[in-house]
């Protein structure tokens, strides 16, 4: 599996995973412990070759999405971007 993506992955989980996050604006998760467990599954089937969860992983990083929301009201908006950016420029997706 391409490495940049498990590397957008594993950086997804340190930024969670490095402060206080503010899951108010979205539903896709009810704890932090959620959120960096699901990122850690993202990783790690990413890092054993296994791209079958990518889909999700875009849904999460989607302009709006779970990750976005996050990230806007916990203070790594631009961060956030970066990585999306690099997500879309690695898994331009199906079609």
């Amino acid at each position: 599996m391409e490495r940049g993506l498990v590397e957008v992955a594993d950086e997804l989980a340190r930024i969670v995973r490095s402060g206080p996050q503010d899951l108010t604006w979205q539903r896709q998760y009810e704890t932090v412990g959620q959120l960096v467990d699901d990122l850690r599954d993202h990783a790690d089937r990413l890092r054993s070759g296994d791209g079958s969860r990518l889909p999700e992983l875009r849904y999460l990083l989607l302009p709006t999405g779970p990750l976005n929301e996050i990230a806007i009201s916990s203070g790594w908006a631009g961060r956030y971007v970066t990585l999306a950016n690099r997500f879309d420029a690695l898994y331009p997706g199906p079609g």
